[in-house]
């Protein structure tokens, strides 16, 4: 039964990583009010593993009364009282008495014996054996100490890290932030943990100075998921106007908005996203405007590719002008050819017309038939001028691919 006059005492709490008890290590409290509050710090980490804390009870001149360790969390239908009852003791334990005793005479008698030099050298030697003991032991003890708080450090990292997997896997990443900065994570860890888990929004509020990292890590991910969270990050209004220019540039790589990145070179603020622009600008053969971006953020790599791009397709473009001149001239000679066939048919029709026609009107006829011929003869000379045009273009042009470097 709990003594409900009990007075209060100095309670010691160590060795530890239990929050509660780390953020007041000393109290003065009555055994009830001692039970009360590991009852109420058992029910707080219900959900940890493996915690424990040292308590200490002390005198008010400093005596210790009684020290335990205790284990935690516990079912919270455990015996508090039970648990505890130990530190119900309030007085310190009785020293225990020496057994071994020395008799005084043979003491003297053995010094008196001895010489004064062998009497001072066995003191030293006790002395010294009895310090080295005392070393011994005190060594002994701190190194078992730290081997203990390492020990208790490496499991209480163990069981947040569990619990923060737990909350992390549950998808609930404010928790997790929380929980982090409770067991003094720094601010780039849940920073890092947001962008991990796609929340770029919450990255940025967490720490506003990680839009780099942000960005970055915006532009691993595919191209719908960058347009969503770009866009959320806009919508979020949380970025400077440095900053969302940054966005708008990004939106407009995506959507392929030549326009506005032609506008928006000088604003360009790394290298990364320069050379997304000009890998586009050399797609979109925009090479004048590709140059003008290598300008700020030179790449050698992408410099040669852009000129031995914008090279190929000056010559394709030469090449492309004879493929084109050859096949006009293909298609003027099939008109020149069939309008030779058409002066020919209507010489026959000329010559059948002055053998064989009878008629009043041979000689009007013989006249309409003349005209034909002449205009067929003036609309070949047409063609033939203009074949003559584009075989000397085509040779120009040919000779144009052909001297091309």
């Amino acid at each position: 039964m709990m003594n409900k006059n009990d007075k209060p005492f100095k309670y010691v709490f160590s060795e530890t990583s239990i929050e509660s008890f780390k953020k007041k290590p000393e109290d003065n409290l009555t055994f009830s009010e001692l039970v009360n509050l590991v009852q109420t710090v058992n029910y707080q980490i219900k959900y940890l593993n493996n915690e424990s804390v040292v308590i200490s009870k002390y005198t008010k001149d400093g005596k210790l009364i009684h020290t335990e360790k205790i284990d935690l969390p516990v079912s919270e239908h455990t015996d508090f009282e039970a648990l505890l009852v130990k530190f119900e003791q309030t007085k310190p334990p009785k020293p225990t008495k020496e057994n071994d005793v020395v008799s005084e005479d043979v003491d003297k008698k053995a010094k008196k014996d001895k010489p004064k030099f062998q009497q001072l050298s066995i003191q030293s030697v006790t002395m010294i054996g009895f310090t080295v003991l005392t070393v011994c032991v005190l060594v002994t003890g701190l190194t078992i100490n730290h081997f203990i708080n390492q020990a208790n450090k490496q499991q209480t990292k163990l069981s947040q890290e569990l619990l923060l997997s737990q909350l992390e896997t549950s998808e609930k990443y404010d928790k997790v932030a929380q929980k982090m900065k409770e067991f003094d994570y720094p601010k780039k860890d849940i920073v890092n943990m947001y962008l991990e888990n796609g929340q770029f929004v919450n990255a940025l509020k967490t720490d506003k100075k990680a839009i780099t990292s942000v960005l970055d890590k915006i532009d691993t991910i595919n191209n719908k998921e960058q347009q969503k969270a770009l866009n959320e990050l806009k919508k979020a209004n949380i970025t400077s106007k440095k900053e969302s220019i940054s966005l708008d540039l990004r939106l407009a790589l995506l959507n392929k908005d030549i326009d506005f990145l032609k506008k928006n070179i000088k604003s360009v603020d790394s290298q990364a996203l320069s050379d997304r622009i000009v890998k586009l600008f050399i797609d979109e053969k925009e090479y004048a405007s590709a140059n003008e971006q290598l300008k700020f953020f030179a790449n050698k790599a992408l410099d040669k590719q852009a000129k031995q791009a914008e090279h190929d397709d000056k010559k394709q473009a030469l090449t492309n002008r004879v493929n084109e001149l050859k096949k006009a001239i293909s298609d003027t000679q099939k008109q020149l050819d069939g309008k030779n066939k058409q002066i020919s048919d209507l010489h026959k029709q000329l010559d059948d017309l002055n053998k064989n026609d009878k008629s009043p009107d041979k000689a009007k006829h013989v006249s309409d038939k003349q005209k034909e011929i002449d205009a067929a003869n003036e609309d070949k000379n047409k063609i033939s001028d203009i074949l003559k045009d584009q075989q000397g273009k085509e040779k120009e042009a040919q000779k144009a691919v052909d001297d091309f470097k």
